[in-house]
This record gives structure tokens, C-alpha cells and sequence, in this order.
């Protein structure tokens, strides 16, 4: 019995390895979990809580995700308020590997896998 338990740990930890990118599916699960109280289990939002299915339409057409990203990691960082909109604390989102993304300017920089996921999520529900 452990000794499966270890080999589909170990399994699990070599599909993640293998990776190509964030998975959606993490990320939806970790909307769930942290953004749907505010936002809705279908992203529309609120009177003062913004739709994050038109964060593109938004933004001109073009899904910023250089700023979706910096928005989520400054949550989960401890920056409480992006347009006079507190959030709630995120920190626990930093917690796990790191994995690198190419910013605007051609450069790149680490971010934890779940900002990735949940970013990867929320640009897949765009209107």
C-alpha cells in the first residue's frame, strides 16, 4: 500500500514535470477556492467587483497578461487595492514551485505555478 502511494506521488510529480504550461484546470480550481466568493462562480462580478471575463474587451481587445499577472502576484504579495477594490490576502498562492515567464520587454521572471495557473484560467474565460 505505501508503496503505491509513492509511485502515484511520484507519477503525479513527473506529469507536472512535463509540463508545457499552466494548467487551467489548477487554475480553475484555485478560482474556486479564492476568487469565486467575490467574483461568482461565473466571473461576472459585481456592482463593485469587476467581470474577469472581459478583462480583454477591457484592455482594447488585447488580454494584458503582463498585467493580469502583476495584479495577482501583488495580491498574493500583500498590495490590498488595485482601483480603490481591497482584496483579500493571497500569500498562501506563493507558496510551491516558481516557474518563468517572458515579460513584455523580452526578459523573464519567476512566478509561482499557481499565479500562472490562475491567470492561464482566467485568459481562458475571455469574452
Amino acid at each position: 500500500m505505501k508503496n503505491t502511494l509513492l509511485m502515484s506521488c511520484a507519477a503525479i510529480l513527473s506529469l507536472g514535470a512535463c509540463s508545457t504550461g499552466p494548467s487551467t484546470q489548477v487554475g480553475q480550481d484555485l478560482y474556486e477556492q479564492h476568487c469565486a466568493s467575490c467574483h461568482g462562480a461565473d466571473a461576472r462580478g459585481g456592482a463593485q467587483i469587476p467581470d474577469l471575463r472581459t478583462i480583454a474587451s477591457r484592455a482594447g481587445g488585447i488580454y494584458p497578461q503582463m498585467r493580469v499577472l502583476d495584479k495577482l502576484d501583488g495580491y498574493a504579495r500583500g498590495q490590498r487595492a488595485y482601483d480603490g477594490v481591497e482584496m483579500p490576502d493571497f500569500g498562501m498562492l506563493l507558496i510551491g514551485p516558481l516557474d518563468r515567464v517572458e515579460t513584455d520587454d523580452g526578459l523573464s521572471r519567476p512566478l509561482p505555478e499557481t499565479i500562472l495557473a490562475l491567470e492561464a484560467y482566467l485568459r481562458s474565460i475571455q469574452e
